[in-house]
């Protein structure tokens, strides 16, 4: 019997134990009125918060039942996006809005409502239960208004352009290209004049080509490819640069484009290309379907 009383007073004991374990970590958490609960791990007071529609760049994490679903650290980029009114009472975006620059805090959500009300999935993921939490683990880095990314943007813009202008003029004097850009700007040097006739706009061409960057980084060429690329000429279906250089070849010949980032891809990134890189080519008008 004493044996079995020492016994029910160690279980009970036990439970005692784990419930308050689970009540401290609980308490570690406050709720608001709509019933977010949030931790704050460094708060600071004496900066401001943002609001609806200001860019916010955070590091975040969020897990479902302590399983890591999404970690800002893995990426390559920061992160930003616009402060989005709350889609729930209670969400992660509610969340930011109470936070200070430079703060640090958690958040629980039901993880559900997360995947079907914010992230808008059609089904819910099968780890996903109906009592799910989502936690989000977040560092509010910065914010800015709309207008003052759009102003900070612009300026890296114009930055990423004079940089291009001189990696493109770098590239001529190195080379000792001497020839005058068209109109567009767009540098054409013949290398082997063709004998048959110039491709006009709407025809089907058949061109060779290999393309590098200023710093003889290769990006694409045909040849490997076994076949020459086709494209209709004048219809926007290739960068400008070869819209405008190729109508300037006769069928047979070979010249070298030397393409500037305003006629090549811009802004966008693509592939191995950076944005805003001014392109080098070496083509060749291979045929001209008519």
């Amino acid at each position: 019997m004493k044996s079995l009383r020492l016994f029910s007073v160690l279980m009970f004991g036990l439970i005692l134990f784990v419930a308050a374990c689970s009540n401290s970590k609980d308490q570690q958490f406050k709720t608001t009125e709509s019933g977010l609960k949030y931790r704050f791990y460094e708060e600071n007071k004496d900066e401001s918060k943002p609001i609806e529609n200001d860019i916010v760049q955070v590091e975040m994490k969020y897990t479902v039942d302590d399983s890591i679903i999404f970690d800002s650290e893995k990426l390559s980029k920061e992160m930003r996006f616009p402060l989005m009114k709350p889609v729930f009472p209670g969400d992660f975006y509610e969340g930011i809005a109470i936070m200070h620059r430079g703060d640090s805090a958690s958040f629980l959500c039901p993880a559900d409502r997360i995947f079907l009300e914010v992230f808008r999935v059609r089904e819910l993921p099968e780890f996903v239960k109906p009592a799910s939490i989502m936690r989000f683990d977040i560092r509010l880095i910065n914010f800015m208004s709309p207008d003052e990314f759009e102003a900070e943007q612009h300026q890296k813009k114009m930055a990423q352009i004079e940089e291009s202008d001189k990696l493109l003029q770098a590239f001529l004097e190195q080379e000792n290209i001497t020839v005058s850009p068209t109109e567009s700007g767009l540098y054409y040097i013949e290398k082997e004049r063709g004998n048959g006739v110039k491709p006009q706009k709407g025809q089907i061409v058949k061109v060779h080509y290999a393309g590098r960057l200023t710093n003889g980084l290769p990006f694409d060429d045909s040849y490997s490819k076994g076949k020459p690329f086709e494209f209709e000429l004048g219809a926007g279906r290739v960068i400008k640069g070869w819209d405008e250089g190729i109508a300037l070849m006769r069928k047979g010949g070979k010249a070298m484009l030397i393409i500037p980032q305003n006629l090549a891809y811009g802004e966008r990134e693509t592939g191995r290309i950076p944005a805003y890189s001014p392109l080098v080519f070496e083509v060749e008008l291979v045929d001209i379907v008519k």
